[in-house]
């Protein structure tokens, strides 16, 4: 389908939108009634680099949204204790193993969509370098090293 120019910038719009401010991916938006394929927004993508910046900073948005959604389900209570049949207050582990899977799985996409921002930075990363050789960075900090030190390898004489 062939879009008129403002039809373009209208429904661009309407995707970052829906991108940046519900945290909604590419892919359930596209594949509603009345948007492009994913073939058109790609090339829309290619041809104008102002609506690929536009682009990048809505998903950068949308991760954002996700990180203040676990802040809110990490923060929230209001279900953890509910009263039995005899009005006794008991632990609700059903909400609270929920309420672990919901921020885990938040965690993990987080991880996915922006690394450098949400990822697990004590991992050991190995990346290929354009000669061939590869480049291993690593942040540790001493107590995850626990590397003895000279004086400690020494030997009392």
């Amino acid at each position: 389908m062939a879009y008129k120019e403002e039809e373009k910038i209208e429904i661009f719009n309407n995707i970052c939108e829906l991108i940046s401010s519900e945290g909604k991916s590419l892919r359930s938006i596209l594949i509603t009634e009345g948007m492009p394929s994913s073939q058109t927004f790609y090339k829309w993508l290619e041809e104008d680099e102002l609506k690929s910046k536009r682009y990048a900073c809505a998903c950068e948005d949308r991760a954002d949204k996700i990180f203040d959604e676990i802040l809110v389900i990490s923060d929230s209570t209001s279900e953890d204790v509910i009263l039995n049949d005899d009005g006794a207050p008991i632990t609700n582990h059903n909400i609270i193993q929920r309420d672990r899977l919901r921020t885990d799985s938040r965690k993990w996409i987080l991880g996915k969509l922006n690394p450098k921002k949400y990822g697990d930075s004590s991992l050991l990363k190995i990346a290929d370098n354009d000669g061939g050789k590869f480049k291993v960075n690593a942040i540790f900090t001493n107590d995850l090293l626990n590397v003895p030190t000279n004086d400690s390898t020494k030997e009392d004489s």
